[in-house]
């Protein structure tokens, strides 16, 4: 996808690292809103699976881009006060942990009541605890620093809840596709203007390392054996491979991005009859108020779930 000779501040921007060079463009955006428009419409019609199909000319970012969209389109998660959800804890239950620094995944070791400190791992001050939520299962402690809010998470108002959201991540996600080139996204930064901000901060993929996450990341080839969990509202098919489970899918929201240098055409004749057989139109444009980028195009129906 070409770059655009307009001044960067008129688009959102991606860049490779924190310092390198800047491409702003109008697709940019636009893949971005997609996955914020996908969210609200799947607010508004329950019961109902929105497929958007993109053709590309090549699909750099596209995936990413959506689902940065959609992450921040979700709503601020609901915690009770720190001290209520200690309360409640039994001793070496499994947690997520808030403070100023720092996301902790550890086991709740009481309260000292005397010093107003709570053990997680070592001990903490209680008043300096932003947000604490149990966890079903913890098979190792995790911790890491805080990610900072940047510019689209300021943007789009996500940063006003950010201890909650990073404690409590809305993990409604998936994206799928071949792992290499999603990981090489994924470290991406997106940006408006002069400013930008890391796109993991946005997605908080799943990982090892990682004290909190929000983004399941599949490769194509395990879903055969493996469909993203019901709690999954939104699913990226990043690529044909990943395209041709669709029919398989049963999430609220499923975007599929395919480029047009694949030689094979078994994959969009599967997606047409998909859509013949069960589905209705639905205009993008109209229905949920989007316009696809020059050079991309688009194909949206709904099934029933």
């Amino acid at each position: 996808m070409e770059a655009t000779q307009r001044h960067p501040s008129a688009y959102m921007t991606l860049a490779e690292d924190p310092l390198g060079q800047v491409v702003a463009a109008d697709w940019i955006g636009k893949f971005f809103m997609l996955g914020r428009l996908a969210a609200r419409w799947s607010r508004a019609h329950a019961d109902i699976q929105l497929v958007v199909v993109l053709s590309v000319p090549v699909r750099d970012f596209a995936a990413v881009l959506v689902g940065c969209g959609w992450m921040t389109a979700t709503a601020e998660p609901s915690i009770p006060p720190v001290r209520e959800v200690l309360a409640g804890l039994p001793f070496h239950a499994p947690v997520r942990v808030v403070t100023r620094s720092k996301v902790l995944a550890e086991h709740f070791g009481g309260v000292d009541v005397a010093k107003d400190r709570a053990r997680f791992g070592t001990d903490w001050q209680i008043d300096k605890l932003r947000a604490v939520v149990p966890l079903e299962s913890l098979d190792t402690p995790r911790s890491q620093p805080i990610p900072e809010p940047g510019v689209i998470s300021r943007l789009t108002g996500i940063h006003k809840d950010w201890s909650a959201r990073l404690c409590s991540p809305p993990q409604d996600l998936a994206l799928v596709g071949t792992l290499k080139w999603l990981d090489e996204d994924l470290t991406a930064f997106l940006g408006r203007g002069d400013e930008r901000e890391p796109v993991a901060n946005l997605l908080l993929p799943a990982g090892p390392p990682a004290a909190t996450w929000s983004t399941r990341i599949y490769p194509a080839s395990q879903l055969d054996v493996e469909l993203p969990p019901t709690g999954v509202r939104a699913v990226v098919l990043d690529g044909a491979a990943a395209t041709k489970y669709l029919p398989a899918i049963e999430a609220p929201v499923v975007v599929s991005i395919m480029d047009r240098s694949i030689a094979d055409v078994s994959v969009p004749e599967s997606v047409i009859s998909y859509r013949n057989t069960r589905g209705e139109p639905v205009s993008l444009e109209h229905d949920l108020h989007w316009m696809p980028p020059g050079g991309v195009e688009v194909l949206g129906f709904e099934v029933p779930l």
